[in-house]
């Protein structure tokens, strides 16, 4: 009988609870033992929640040394570079919430120390795992509405994260602890745009914060431009007073567009009976891997990660080219590695 993997969780908040946790139980191969937070009681709520009982710390170092095979980062985005470097010396693997750094400079680097640790780095993109997208992205790349031509996306909410997410989790809404909008959203949909769509090269950005209490970008609006010639346009709020968003892919033969409520997709293609166009509603496909799934999988050597550290890198690197065209006012080139 196989030995458990033993994970450890840095970050006992929202994204523990709901995500990462529950993922782990969900894998028969694997045990939480660890937990770490400067709060215990987090950690004991962790415990209560899930009704397991993981060993709390409070002192990283101690945490790294508990015995484990792997970690979850799970704190606010200032920490996961050099909680993820201090894990990866200590010969684990890990699995990183996103934005996996705030520069591609600092991503590069995780991405390099695991390969010279020979770890498993994979990032928290978790629109890779959701059926939904999975089934939008397949259908675009098998060419169902020919060569994409433009995607347009928009994302808004009428609370920041800290009021409608994660209640009282300030760090959201703080430039200490690199938080806004892009890195908390845009990490999410400009990925999703690039992986629909193909590489994004080139975009022109502007990013501003209309909230007065905040000093993080809380708007952004994206014009893009991909190497196969299509464009594409983001918008990011957490201003708009009533929420709402879509993702839509327009190609030579067709457009799908997909809300983020519970509309079910929808495909309409041209040359249809009689010259009409056609719509569909395709069924998103069932999930096939979660994250946590994904993770353990790398980690035994069964597949690749769906979401290794160099996906992570190229959300970081659209996210950084969008905030610096806006500090400069014109098209940037996002820069890779």
């Amino acid at each position: 009988m196989r030995k458990k993997l033993r994970v450890g969780i840095v970050g006992c908040g929202k994204i523990a609870n709901v995500d990462h946790v529950p993922g782990y139980l969900r894998v028969p191969d694997v045990e939480v033992v660890s937990l770490m937070d400067i709060k215990p009681a987090q950690m004991k709520k962790l415990n209560q929640n899930h009704g397991f009982n993981a060993r709390p710390y409070r002192d990283l170092a101690m945490f790294l040394t508990s015995g484990l095979d792997a970690v979850s980062i799970c704190t606010p985005n200032r920490f996961h570079y050099e909680q993820t470097l201090a894990a990866l010396k200590a010969g684990l693997h890990v699995l990183c919430e996103k934005p996996m750094a705030a520069s591609v400079r600092e991503a590069t680097r995780m991405v390099n120390a695991a390969k010279t640790a020979g770890k498993v780095l994979q990032i928290n993109q978790s629109l890779h795992y959701h059926p939904t997208y999975v089934k939008l992205a397949d259908l675009v790349h098998q060419g169902k509405i020919g060569q994409p031509i433009h995607v347009r996306c928009l994302r808004s909410g009428g609370t920041t994260p800290d009021i409608g997410w994660s209640v009282g989790a300030k760090w959201f809404v703080s430039k200490a602890f690199q938080g806004g909008v892009v890195l908390d959203i845009g990490v999410h949909m400009a990925e999703l745009m690039q992986w629909v769509a193909g590489e994004i090269t080139e975009v022109a950005a502007f990013v501003d914060t209309r909230l007065k209490h905040i000093d993080v970008p809380d708007n952004a609006a994206v014009l893009m431009r991909f190497a196969n010639g299509a464009t594409g346009t983001l918008t990011l709020s957490w201003t708009t007073p009533v929420g709402g968003g879509y993702f839509e892919v327009y190609g030579t033969e067709g457009t799908i567009r997909q809300g983020f409520g519970p509309e079910p997709m929808e495909m309409i293609r041209t040359g249809g009976k009689g010259g009409r166009a056609r719509t569909t509603h395709p069924k998103p496909g069932t999930q096939r891997k979660h994250s946590q799934r994904s993770f353990v999988d790398a980690i035994l050597g069964k597949a690749p990660s769906i979401t290794p550290g160099e996906l992570g890198r190229e959300a970081v690197a659209l996210c950084a080219a969008i905030q610096d065209s806006s500090d400069k006012g014109r098209f940037v080139k996002v820069k890779r590695f």
